[in-house]
């Protein structure tokens, strides 16, 4: 029996060794991904990986501020921005659980000088899960550029919207609203009779033991808490101040990676059915299952709840959200039933997006995408020397043959035109120009160009680009929005958003249409798109916008098909007002 049992020592102490070394490969991956984004100016912060309960990465990059005298470390306090909505939420339940409030009330049960026209149609569970309609005061023309750093009361954040009317019918449609979050605050406030930052430490911090998590009240960063930077081609500047006030309980909270796992581990135990397997954060884990549970849009009460496929899982659950505020990225991502979780704070307005995703795939043992170097940075002396000609024909070139060795995204373009966009604003113009030139249907490019062009006094150029943008991107509220502050009135088809429809929908629509004797316009569907084109023509896509009508990618032209007997019998071509209608053939 004695050899036998050895073999079996022998085999566990194999088996542990083998786990043992992945599990350190594994460690030396993330730490090694983490380095080659801070390597190239892609990451300057704290991270905390968990793999299986235990703790893979804990480190930080970076210093805290520009002098490089202190540097970044795990115990360093960051602004988390949106991350703070996951607290304000877990605070509103906490108060429901003492019996103070109740989130099926409307807000005019708690806030009585709320308008009531909304306030007696908008819930608190509408206010958690966005899906309201209450305009964000973050998105309001000039705001953040002009009061971000004037202190306001919940009160006055809350008026410049409460009688704007609502995008839509309470609880119909998602739409993510800062201000949502910000009379949650102001109700918790009302109904404690605490300031915010008071009653989620009672209720909430305390309780958890999170005692590097708090409301930040300062304009300056105080000791162990890092200082928020802008990058830009050439450097860090520091970041635009804010007061506390504007976030509030929508974004002004800071935290630690360590402070931030622990509270992970609150969120993580859904399943259980007493307070302690709650982690402590409510009486009932059935409060905790009503706050990761789902609503519109993957939203819970202040997280994003999905389930995903990672590797050879198809259905792994995850609970995150992300943050952004002046100078500061925050990422929280938590695999509950894996006992996995990722962590980023980051104190210079980093995209932690990719970050995120490659440290997934480390976690999960796939290929991790590598960072590519920022293309701006490479063209940025091109353009000083040689001008904006030769630095975007350079661009073309390397895209078209070295595509896999910069960043080439609409982003890394955005950057060049914002370096010259304060001291040179016509370089800034002409290196958007070039580039639309090319790829026309970039949103974000064609908005940056209307603004440019506004500000040089051309009205005119300003809307042709948003106009435009439509034309490839129909009915995105951002776009018409712009134009709404042009005040030009969009083409009726660009103001419908594109939709999802099934190829079975589309099957019955193709075929050919007689144009005239010698024209032929014919309708194809591939890869669930469908196609267009006229006789000796190439085949443009069409962007279904209903069941029957399609914009010509690219165009202000609508395609609007007749259905007879479930099979369309004719096309109609609408174009500035004007319709033709052309019969199917053999149809």
């Amino acid at each position: 029996m004695y050899p036998l049992r050895r073999s079996w020592l022998a085999a566990a102490l194999a088996v542990a060794l083998a786990s043992g070394a992945q599990a350190q490969a594994r460690a030396d991956r993330a730490g090694a991904y983490l380095r080659s984004f801070h390597d190239l100016r892609l990451f300057n912060g704290a991270a905390l990986i968990v793999d299986e309960g235990e703790v893979l990465f804990e480190g930080a990059f970076g210093p805290t501020d520009l002098a490089g005298v202190v540097a970044n470390s795990a115990v360093t306090r960051f602004r988390v921005a949106s991350l703070t909505k996951q607290f304000t939420a877990a605070l509103i339940l906490r108060l429901e659980e003492e019996g103070l409030l109740r989130v099926e009330d409307p807000v005019n049960h708690y806030i009585g000088e709320y308008p009531p026209a909304n306030g007696d149609r908008i819930t608190l569970h509408q206010l958690l899960t966005h899906t309201s309609g209450l305009p964000s005061y973050t998105n309001m023309p000039g705001f953040m550029e002009s009061s971000a750093e004037v202190p306001h009361s919940p009160g006055e954040i809350l008026a410049l919207t409460w009688e704007e009317p609502l995008s839509f019918e309470p609880g119909t449609d998602f739409e993510y609203s800062n201000s949502g979050y910000v009379l949650l605050g102001w109700i918790a406030e009302r109904v404690t009779g605490l300031g915010y930052d008071e009653a989620l430490e009672t209720y909430v911090l305390e309780p958890l033991e999170l005692g590097d998590t708090g409301y930040d009240h300062t304009l300056a960063p105080p000791t162990r808490h890092a200082a928020g930077h802008t990058r830009d081609l050439v450097g860090y500047r520091p970041a635009r101040r804010i007061d506390p006030s504007v976030p509030y309980s929508a974004g002004m909270l800071y935290s630690t990676v360590g402070d931030l796992a622990r509270w992970a581990d609150a969120l993580r135990y859904t399943d259980q059915g007493d307070a302690g397997a709650a982690g402590g954060l409510f009486r009932d884990s059935a409060t905790l299952r009503r706050m990761t549970t789902p609503d519109l849009e993957s939203y819970g009460y202040g997280v994003v709840v999905r389930t995903r496929e990672i590797g050879n899982e198809e259905s792994v659950r995850v609970i995150e959200h992300s943050g952004g505020i002046f100078g500061f990225s925050s990422h929280l991502r938590i695999f509950p039933d894996h006992r996995r979780l990722i962590v980023l704070l980051d104190n210079t307005s980093s995209d932690l997006r990719p970050i995120v995703e490659g440290l997934t795939s480390v976690l999960w043992g796939l290929e991790a995408a590598a960072p590519k170097p920022s293309i701006a940075e490479r063209l940025l002396p091109i353009i000083v020397s040689g001008g904006v000609e030769a630095a975007m024909s350079r661009f073309e070139n390397w895209h078209r043959t070295r595509p896999d060795d910069y960043d080439y995204s609409p982003r890394q373009i955005l950057m060049l035109a914002g370096h010259f966009r304060e001291q040179d604003p016509g370089t800034a113009i002409a290196i958007l120009e070039r580039y639309v030139a090319g790829t026309p249907e970039a949103p974000g490019i064609r908005f940056a160009l209307s603004e440019l062009h506004e500000e040089a006094g051309d009205a005119a150029a300003a809307a042709a680009h948003i106009e435009a943008a439509l034309t490839y991107n129909p009915g995105m509220p951002e776009l018409l929005g712009r134009l709404a502050e042009l005040d030009v009135e969009p083409d009726l088809a660009l103001r419908l958003p594109v939709v999802t429809l099934d190829p079975e929908q589309l099957a019955p629509l193709t075929g050919e249409y007689r144009m005239d004797p010698a024209t032929t316009l014919t309708v194809t569907l591939e890869d669930g798109v469908l196609l267009a084109g006229r006789t000796g023509e190439e085949a443009f896509r069409l962007l279904p916008q209903s069941p029957i009508a399609f914009l010509l990618h690219g165009s202000a032209v609508q395609l609007i098909f007749d259905i007879q007997d479930r099979a369309a019998s004719a096309v109609s071509i609408v174009e500035a007002g004007q319709r033709l209608t052309f019969p199917r053939i053999g149809g």
